[in-house]
């Protein structure tokens, strides 16, 4: 799940898009909403457009969205046993995947509306249809050969049933030949994009109490404040608790106004020197305190 914001409001009062996508079979809805749409609203938008669909979902994966993590959201779907999966601050590659769909969507709704640009609430329809229609590149398939295979298989086999009564194991061996098509080239896709992504990963692992420089991105600067000399680090800081191997809560000092849950390749871990001046390989790191410079080299 996802949000597309900012968009053109449109006579019907709807400036935002609610996105919803499968990760099995890739199926996605795009559903008009707005930017003022609370969490029981997003609820309701989803039991009216995906549930008599699809019905309820084992996991839903999404960003920090305050809908997202209000106590609504958390307890409704707890009460129906549905496991809420939350990504990083600042790390949009765990929901990589309504991020894409978010990128095609924006494409797809240029082409459609042309100079109309406060009539795109009216063109999700196509959009949304041209989307589940293509083939997507990771499975093979469209997300619509996924979804309705088992309604075309059943429709094509029910035609010769009084006469062949072996259709039915056809029926299975068909529909079972589809996933397990399906599963392979999700798995032989998801290990290229692991070694890809492996390539450029550090291997880093940090404990409770350790000291780490703290990088902080253009996006976590409080709107206004950002420009291309403020500091980029933060001086050693502990970290608190470990999230997950990739994602670590630390102690920021007083005044920096953002989440103290980082991503790792957003830590630099901190090494202080025995002796002033002795050099530990490293990069150079300074820190000002007390209106002096001291150089610290890790």
């Amino acid at each position: 799940m996802d949000f597309v914001l900012g968009l053109p409001r449109t006579q019907r009062g709807h400036d935002s898009i609610f996105v919803v996508v499968d990760r099995f079979s890739k199926m996605t809805h795009f559903i008009p909403c707005k930017q003022t749409t609370d969490a029981m609203r997003v609820a309701q938008l989803f039991f009216q457009d995906i549930y008599h669909l699809h019905g309820l979902p084992a996991s839903i994966v999404s960003d920090r969205d305050p809908r997202f993590l209000g106590h609504f959201w958390c307890t409704f779907w707890k009460k129906v046993n549905t496991n809420l999966k939350f990504s990083s601050a600042y790390h949009p590659q765990t929901d990589g995947q309504t991020e894409v769909v978010n990128c095609s969507l924006g494409n797809m709704l240029r082409c459609l509306i042309g100079d109309n640009i406060k009539s795109w609430d009216q063109k999700l329809c196509q959009a949304e249809f041209a989307h589940n229609h293509a083939v997507n590149r990771s499975i093979g398939f469209s997300p619509f050969q996924i979804v309705h295979a088992t309604i075309l298989s059943i429709y094509y086999h029910c035609q010769n049933i009084p006469k062949y009564m072996g259709n039915a194991i056809e029926l299975v061996t068909s529909l079972r030949k589809v996933h397990e098509t399906l599963h392979q080239h999700l798995e032989s896709v998801n290990q290229r994009y692991k070694l890809e992504a492996n390539k450029r990963r550090r291997n880093v692992e940090l404990q409770e109490g350790d000291l780490v420089w703290v990088v902080l991105t253009k996006e976590r600067f409080p709107a206004g404040t950002y420009n291309k000399l403020s500091a980029r680090k933060i001086r050693p800081v502990p970290i608190i608790k470990k999230v997950h191997p990739n994602a670590y809560q630390v102690k920021l000092l007083d005044g920096v106004q953002t989440s103290d849950v980082f991503d790792i390749r957003h830590l630099i871990p901190y090494y202080e020197a025995e002796h002033e001046g002795t050099p530990i390989q490293g990069r150079i790191s300074p820190t000002r305190e007390n209106d002096s410079v001291r150089i610290f080299f890790r």
